[in-house]
């Protein structure tokens, strides 16, 4: 099986977030992937079977199966166009809860086709609220993830986040932003899913889902955004009503066999 790691969100090696790309040549049982998953030991993993003119895509974290994953998608589009030659203008990725697609600018930004997830306004529950060392002055909830903004790129930067009381409360995970205070940039962002295995995600794709339409009111349709974690990286959104493009660049770091006894 052919094997990848790539760092997603980045233009040069070990920044971004680094995801496993997997090349299946027929379909592979969950348990087998998630098994390769855990080896690989990234923080999200794709395996890609090809299904027609599309490929079929799942997604894994060293512990669970994920439902959907930016980052990894954008690592498994830099595989297909960039080591393994595939031609084509539009990628199409078929999985068990999006159809998703993607694009490249001249300029190598991979753009990917991702619903936009609203948030609803409300109280943060108490035991996430126990979990936090930081304010917050805005809170909505995005499905199974929360977002709070906080007054200032210092207070999202300085959140130490208990995480095994995170992991607790159930949720997918839990985004903190605040209006940039670096020039280039709107805003500025972390996310941490601790419940996956991921206690701080460096990149985070499908936070940007969520992060999107938080802003649009205030900044606008289209941001340039920072997630301050240790790797770092950017993100673009184009906020198109129900959708949004999240662009990026990124790099393939390692390129391997992995070898499986049956």
């Amino acid at each position: 099986m052919q094997c990848f790691i790539v760092a997603s969100f980045s233009d040069a090696p070990f920044h971004g977030n680094p995801a496993g790309v997997c090349i299946l040549d027929a379909p592979a049982a969950p348990e087998t992937m998630q098994a390769i998953a855990t080896e690989l030991h990234q923080p999200e993993t794709a395996f890609l079977l090809r299904a027609g003119d599309r490929w079929a895509i799942r997604w894994f974290s060293p512990l669970v199966e994920v439902a959907l994953c930016g980052h990894a998608t954008l690592a498994a589009a830099c595989v297909l166009w960039n080591a393994l030659g595939v031609q084509c203008d539009v990628l199409h990725f078929a999985s068990a809860s999006e159809a998703l697609a993607a694009t490249r600018d001249g300029d190598g930004t991979i753009w990917l086709d991702f619903p936009a997830t609203a948030g609803t306004p409300g109280d943060v529950p108490a035991e996430l609220a126990a979990c936090l060392d930081v304010g917050w002055v805005a809170a909505a909830r995005h499905h199974d993830r929360w977002l709070l903004e906080c007054a200032d790129a210092a207070t999202v930067r300085a959140a130490r986040p208990d995480f095994a009381s995170l992991a607790r409360t159930g949720i997918r995970s839990l985004i903190l932003t605040a209006r940039s205070d670096a020039a280039g940039y709107d805003i500025v962002s972390r996310n941490f899913a601790p419940i996956v295995g991921v206690d701080e995600d460096q990149v985070t794709g499908a936070a940007h889902a969520c992060l999107a339409p938080h802003w649009h009111d205030r900044l606008g349709a289209e941001l340039t955004c920072w997630q301050a974690s240790a790797r770092g990286g950017t993100v673009r959104t184009r906020l198109r009503g129900d959708r949004v493009a999240l662009g990026g660049r990124a790099v393939i770091e390692f390129v391997g066999t992995m070898r499986i006894a049956t």
